[in-house]
């Protein structure tokens, strides 16, 4: 009993510093931010690397998980009730979220996260940006907070076509993992307990179904609105691709930003699958992705 009362105390605590920090982040200037963008699809998806990639750039503030210190908060959760209001006051409690916070689900800068072990990672950053995890001309906002969003989206009956309709700053990026990497990958790690309708009990081919019907839902948005989704294969990175990063989020290109994500993208297959598994895998996206020929031959080389 007292464990509860002091549980609520700590929550409520919380909650009045985070709305403290709300008020105080509204003399953040963010005429600057032409684009907000949204990570979607699962984790275990490259969505850390797509991050960090996202944060070398010259223009881009990135914040790293932090959803319960911004669901929580009405004035800035436009996801549930969308205002003009809500929506510039989530830009500013976000970039100032992200020049701060911890590892983990608390979150803040992206610099805290894992991706940011690697030392090249980490020397490349600190020789552009020094210490700063402040970018001097914000053009992009990046929240990497992915599945989380989506399902609060969805208990607010909140669509990605009605966002972008609201407004025309939002984007969403997609980074595609080889599926059945990623699938193994959120079974180990219970990460595809976040799908609702998944539990402990799913199959690794429940969780492959998931993810290709995550990826499915994205194509078919990005069919009907091009220009505010955007996706890239694990397989087919290279400097065409941070090209069309750029251009799909409003960001100048930047030469030396190419140079430097180039010289950290390095990603190999993870783990060993089943025959069970790639028959699955292979017959799943020829019967569902026909209308995507495209993306369809590409999710099918990683079983080649």
């Amino acid at each position: 009993m007292f464990a509860k009362i002091l549980k609520k105390l700590e929550d409520t605590y919380q909650y009045l510093i985070e709305e403290r920090l709300i008020k105080k982040s509204k003399t953040i200037n963010i005429s600057s931010v032409k684009t907000v963008c949204f990570i979607a699809g699962p984790y275990r998806n490259l969505t850390s690397l797509t991050a960090a990639i996202a944060v070398l750039h010259p223009n881009c503030q990135v914040l790293n998980h932090a959803k319960d210190r911004i669901f929580p908060h009405d004035s800035v959760d436009f996801f549930r009730d969308y205002s003009d209001n809500k929506f510039k006051q989530f830009i500013q409690y976000a970039i100032l979220l992200s020049q701060s916070g911890k590892r983990g689900a608390y979150g803040g800068s992206i610099t805290f996260s894992h991706a940011f072990d690697k030392s090249l990672m980490k020397e490349i950053y600190t020789k552009r940006f020094e210490n700063s995890l402040l970018k001097k001309d914000i053009q992009c906002l990046f929240w990497k907070e992915g599945l989380h969003v989506k399902n609060h989206m969805g208990k607010h009956n909140m669509h990605p076509l009605t966002l972008i309709q609201k407004s025309k700053k939002i984007r969403f990026v997609l980074p595609v993992r080889n599926p059945l990497d990623c699938a193994l990958s959120n079974k180990k790690t219970n990460l595809a307990l976040i799908y609702n309708h998944l539990t402990a009990q799913s199959s690794i081919h429940d969780i492959i179904k998931a993810i290709l019907d995550d990826f499915l839902a994205f194509f078919k948005n990005q069919k009907k609105y091009p220009k505010f989704f955007f996706h890239f294969f694990q397989h087919s990175f290279n400097s065409a691709t941070l090209e069309q990063f750029c251009m799909h989020m409003e960001l100048p290109f930047d030469s030396q930003w190419v140079t430097d994500v180039l010289q950290v993208y390095n990603i190999t297959p993870s783990y060993n699958h089943s025959e069970s598994d790639i028959t699955f895998y292979t017959k799943y996206v020829t019967n569902h992705f026909q209308e995507f020929p495209a993306e369809q031959k590409k999710l099918l080389r990683f079983v080649d």
